[in-house]
């Protein structure tokens, strides 16, 4: 019996060293955007004198700055903390104190105004409404025209987008609302006008008239676009964190390195995968790097809009989900280059970051 009873002990022990040194990585199916840019559907004719009635727009709230001079924006809710430059000709005006937000700018006007907070006024929604209700009292189609001048874009919502990512049109603003698929509640809200919605194509579209398309970047521009969607993705996932009541994670230089190393490989070389042709698996590039961990997981997307879309993508993604809200991850690194996003999380000790 006392025999017995020292084997079980040893195993105990065993398994216990086992999960404290456990180095394990987590890698998952790469996550690529539903919705391929430049696949437009034309449709004859020109959109000419195909005008119908919106709803009435909300009367209060964030979407109210959409289509309003930037110094409204300022008059009441005072300057960004930075401003970024975006894929697509506007910059971000990014607000990282309170109300958590981000601003759309063009040509001294606001296009589009996105958040994740609780408290901010979102009306007629609130952060955190169950999606029952938004269906209740919300007409939602599973087909949105979308006019600009002569020419009308047709947006068509599949059964995920209908479950995820609803569109919902009023006069003059759409409002795109991020659904938690898990929790069945809302998540953000990106309220967005006509023209800058066209630019995105974040929906399958077909369209009459003429194609708008987004004056892409210079390479120099590129890059300060790619390290914006990195501090992007960096604070939505914590604001993603936060909400579901994990600690923040910490900012890693060197897992950032990784992270964008990879995005730019995968690019550079033409695949989509955990698997590198170059630096090897998300253990490799670890390893390589000298990074010590006890945990570890590497999401990775591709073809999303932006920052927004690509978190929210892993949100409703299981093995993602996993991955983006462990509670275990203490510190992370993100990685963009051009359409491909990477996250780079590790559980690490004080000890180990002090190590390096």
């Amino acid at each position: 019996m006392k025999v017995l009873w020292k084997i079980v002990l040893l195993l105990i022990i065993v398994l216990v060293l086992f999960y404290i040194l456990d180095d394990r990585v987590k890698e998952n199916k790469p996550l690529e955007s539903p919705v391929k840019h430049g696949t437009a559907i034309p449709v004859p004719g020109t959109g000419d004198g195909l005008t119908t009635a919106h709803p009435a727009r909300p009367e209060a709230g964030l979407s109210l700055f959409v289509g309003q001079s930037v110094d409204k924006l300022i008059d009441e809710m005072g300057k960004p903390d930075r401003v970024e430059p975006s894929d697509y000709g506007y910059d971000w005006w990014i607000y990282t104190a309170d109300l958590e937000f981000m601003v759309g700018v063009s040509d001294e006007r606001v296009n589009q105004i996105y958040t994740a907070n609780l408290s901010s006024d979102i009306a007629p929604f609130t952060i955190g409404q169950e999606v029952q209700d938004i269906y209740r009292f919300t007409i939602v189609e599973t087909e949105v025209a979308v006019e600009v001048d002569d020419s009308v874009y047709t947006f068509t919502l599949n059964g995920d987008d209908l479950k995820s990512r609803l569109l919902i049109e009023y006069d003059g603003v759409y409002a795109q609302l991020y659904i938690d698929t898990v929790d069945e509640m809302l998540e953000a809200v990106r309220y967005i006008d006509p023209i800058t919605l066209v630019l995105h194509q974040p929906y399958d579209m077909a369209y009459m008239g003429e194609i708008v398309n987004p004056q892409r970047p210079s390479s120099s521009m590129q890059m300060e676009v790619d390290r914006a969607m990195e501090r992007q993705i960096f604070e939505l996932t914590n604001i993603y964190r936060e909400k579901h009541g994990l600690d923040k994670v910490f900012s890693d230089y060197y897992l950032g390195e990784i992270a964008r190393k990879h995005s730019e490989d995968m690019a550079l070389q033409n695949y989509f995968s955990h698997e590198s042709p170059v630096t090897g698996s998300f253990a490799d590039r670890l390893k390589e790097a000298g990074i010590e961990h006890r945990k570890a997981g590497e999401n990775i997307a591709s073809n999303y809009v932006d920052a927004i879309e690509a978190v929210h993508g892993w949100l409703n993604s299981t093995a993602h989900r996993d991955v983006l809200l462990d509670k275990d991850f203490t510190h992370l690194g993100t990685g963009a280059y051009s359409k491909y996003y990477t996250q780079n999380f590790v559980r690490m000790t004080i000890e180990e970051k002090r190590q390096r």
